[in-house]
């Protein structure tokens, strides 16, 4: 038998989601046109109702005051019944009775109110919940239960201003990932800040390298973060962008025809010698900047007219450089200066159009360090182990989301999942 109090909060709960559609109901008429024609109408049909229930009639003239007052009342009473219909979502209810099947409810026992659905295309609808109680970590955390309620996959979570509405792009279980193939079409020509690392339930994904300068690329061997990475580098150079490559695994994985396109570097001397050019080159265009007065690599072309190529240097596995296991004295300096070098590009290079993009199997802080890790501003990770989940994007949803056998699936820091674009060095 259910206490009064929980009596009382489920009352106060659907008072409040009943004055939320109508709030709904009154804005949709406000900012839709046939919303507004369907208000209309229904408010036209209430007064007709009341118009025929308390026509005067002969009847003393008191009396006909007070029916009048009545049918006023009457249809002031309809007036947010008729915006509740307007602004009722089919299936809110349902939903709503889904969530607490799930037990995704507050700590009063509340579950969100659906009060917007809108289509996108014919795969992605766009669900606004109504709810108290939920930060956006929550939803995050519950992801898995959510989709197993709406029967949907939710490719992004956004909060609302008011910190009580939450915004979800869904798209149906049959719309699943497909394996596609890079083509040099895709390339973002005229953003030479702009990357496209594949394609996710909604479209493509996209780095913005002038918000989001290094990454972070993780995931088990096999997870193809080095096809990944390709894409991304070729797509810079495509951009005039100059790339530096760092491949301490024999060349395998960057061969001949990516000498004719790319610095290619396979020895600890000449990788310091390369990053103190870059380091260099990161000084000089301070100075030019100073002399500009602006403040990054767009102000200075927007005000002077003078391209800037974009820098990239990425590095294939940090394990294999950083790992100072059995070394001796002169190589572990030699390491040290190529990771102080390493961390002021990281600090410094995105206003000077100096990007990294660094990959490994083993982002710890024995291989990775601090310094560095904190500047890496996007965090991929592809098939992984909860521990290396963990590690580069804060936790296991690498691990829970992507399947064992899937190859080139990635997820991001925000949650964010998408299937990288197949390329191979035939495509150069």
């Amino acid at each position: 038998m259910t206490n009064p109090s929980n009596s009382d909060l489920n009352a106060r709960t659907n008072l409040r989601n009943f004055f939320r559609t109508v709030a709904s109901g009154f804005h949709g008429a406000a900012t839709n046109p046939r919303k507004r024609k369907a208000l209309v109408a229904l408010l036209l049909l209430a007064a007709l109702l009341c118009a025929m229930v308390y026509w005067p009639r002969n009847i003393p003239a008191a009396l006909n005051t007070i029916m009048f007052i009545f049918a006023l009342m009457t249809f002031l009473f309809l007036v947010p019944l008729c915006a509740a219909v307007i602004g009722y979502v089919p299936g809110a209810l349902e939903m709503q009775q889904d969530f607490v099947r799930v037990g995704f409810v507050n700590h009063a026992g509340e579950s969100p109110y659906l009060i917007k659905k809108k289509r996108i295309d014919k795969n992605v609808i766009e669900l606004t919940f109504y709810c108290i109680g939920f930060p956006l970590h929550t939803w995050v955390d519950e992801q898995l239960a959510i989709e197993s309620a709406l029967n949907l996959l939710i490719a992004s979570v956004h909060e609302g201003k008011d910190c009580r509405t939450f915004t979800l792009r869904c798209v149906r279980p049959g719309h699943a990932y497909e394996i596609l193939k890079w083509s040099d079409l895709f390339v973002l020509r005229n953003c030479d800040n702009l990357i496209i690392v594949g394609r996710g339930l909604t479209g493509d994904v996209i780095i913005d390298l002038n918000k989001t300068p290094h990454i972070l690329l993780g995931g088990n061997s096999g997870s193809g973060k080095t096809l990944l990475l390709r894409c991304i580098l070729w797509q810079g150079i495509q951009q005039s962008d100059i790339v530096y490559i760092a491949d301490f695994k024999g060349g395998v994985d960057f061969g001949r025809l990516w000498h004719r396109f790319a610095h290619i570097i396979t020895e600890e001397r000449s990788l310091l010698e390369q990053l103190n050019q870059l380091v260099a080159i990161l000084e000089e265009r301070k100075k030019l900047f100073l002399d500009a007065d602006v403040s990054n690599i767009n102000d200075y072309f927007a005000k002077t007219g003078c391209f800037l190529n974009r820098y990239i240097f990425a590095c294939d596995e940090l394990g294999e450089l950083f790992d100072k296991s059995g070394a001796d004295k002169e190589r572990k300096e030699l390491l040290s200066q190529i990771e102080a070098r390493i961390a002021t590009i990281a600090r410094q290079g995105r206003a000077f159009g100096i990007h990294l993009i660094l990959a490994t199997q083993r982002p710890d802080a024995n291989i990775l360090p601090g310094q560095i890790r904190d500047n890496l501003t996007v965090r991929i990770c592809g098939r992984a182990n909860s521990i290396l989940s963990t590690i580069v994007i804060g936790d296991g949803r690498a691990a829970e989301q992507i399947p064992f056998d899937a190859q080139g699936r990635f997820i991001m820091e925000d949650g964010t999942i998408f299937q990288s674009y197949y390329f191979d060095d035939s495509l150069i």
